[in-house]
């Protein structure tokens, strides 16, 4: 059975902490509360009570009409679920895996690792999830609810009606490929070092600060036009990333990576920053990191061994890189 875990209110709608083998009756009374996302009709289904994934769910609130979320799943079957999506703006950032579903008839998929995704719905439209068996989905992020986000238009900042006007289409989705802020901002978010009411505040820092940022991508993009990566350039950016995530301890060099794909050195950083908002060097850094984390908590291979593992010359760089990324050192992060 799932685990659920009801936080104590910071907010009026407290926090919700589900883990273990997840149903859809776990979640639908507490989203229904956020006016983000009615799963009712889920509820409804004769399966709801069964599990539809195994792993964790999570979402707090930061202040009204703001909550941060994330989840860490694997899914169970390819049953069709139907809900209803409110008006809202999400924005969030895959760290694992993929995320699939339809908008009405429009896709929501992503499955660009480190790419900050953008969901704006301004009127209540069907949602249908779309995931397969044994797909997984680690995603973190933060829900803006609408009322919260019109008001950023009212006699804000030069660019804060371009948020406002992301519901006024009814819905859109965008990958924000070209902002390294937002990228780091949602990194922030997703590993906040702090508990209680120290990590409140550091994540309604990162949400407003992620909100000041996209409003200034809108604005200098024309509003809510976000520029795109040519389809030939992020193919030759995902494989590049994907060269690298093959050999993390000994990767290739960027003047060999570049031959392999085939494009010049100039084009392959360009390529590669535009589609990921970070340097090769900078991705490497940060996977590997992201790679030795998951392994100090598994607690099976020694801190020394793990930084070996990963491609770091030596422990003690590892542990200054660990804590500098995380904000503790691996031997206290358990």
């Amino acid at each position: 059975m799932a685990t659920i875990i009801a936080g104590q209110p910071a907010l009026s709608d407290g926090a919700l902490h589900a883990s273990g083998q997840i149903t859809y009756d776990d979640v639908a009374a507490y989203m229904d509360s956020t006016r983000y996302l009615d799963l009712s009709r889920a509820a409804q289904q004769t399966r709801s009570k069964l599990p539809f994934a195994r792993g964790s769910y999570w979402m707090e609130p930061v202040r009204p009409d703001v909550h941060v979320t994330g989840c860490d799943l694997e899914y169970l079957n390819e049953e069709r679920v139907v809900g209803c999506y409110r008006p809202s703006l999400f924005v969030g950032m895959l760290s694992a895996g993929e995320h699939t579903g339809f908008v009405g008839s429009r896709s929501i998929a992503s499955q660009r690792i480190g790419v900050p995704t953008l969901l704006g719905v301004g009127r209540e439209v069907e949602i249908t999830s779309a995931q397969r068996r044994g797909q997984i989905c680690r995603m973190s992020g933060f829900h803006i609810g609408a009322d919260f986000l019109r008001g950023l238009g009212d006699g804000g900042p030069v660019g804060s009606a371009g948020l406002a006007r992301l519901l006024d289409d009814g819905f859109a989705f965008h990958e924000i490929e070209h902002s390294v802020a937002l990228r780091i901002l949602l990194s922030q978010l997703a590993d906040n070092p702090y508990s209680g009411m120290l990590a409140q505040i550091y994540a309604e820092s990162r949400i407003l600060s992620a909100l000041v940022e996209l409003a200034e991508v809108l604005h200098d993009a024309g509003h809510n036009s976000i520029p795109a990566l040519s389809r030939p350039h992020r193919d030759h950016a995902e494989q590049a990333r994907l060269l690298l995530d093959a050999r993390l301890a000994d990767p290739p060099s960027v003047p060999e990576l570049a031959r392999t794909i085939g494009l010049n050195e100039t084009d392959l950083r360009r390529s590669f920053k535009a589609a990921f908002g970070t340097t090769i060097i900078d991705y490497l850094r940060d996977r590997r990191l992201e790679i030795a984390r998951m392994l100090v908590r598994q607690r099976v291979l020694s801190v020394a061994t793990i930084a070996y593992r990963v491609g770091f010359a030596s422990p003690a760089n590892f542990a200054t890189a660990y804590r500098r990324r995380f904000g503790r050192p691996p031997s206290q992060d358990f």
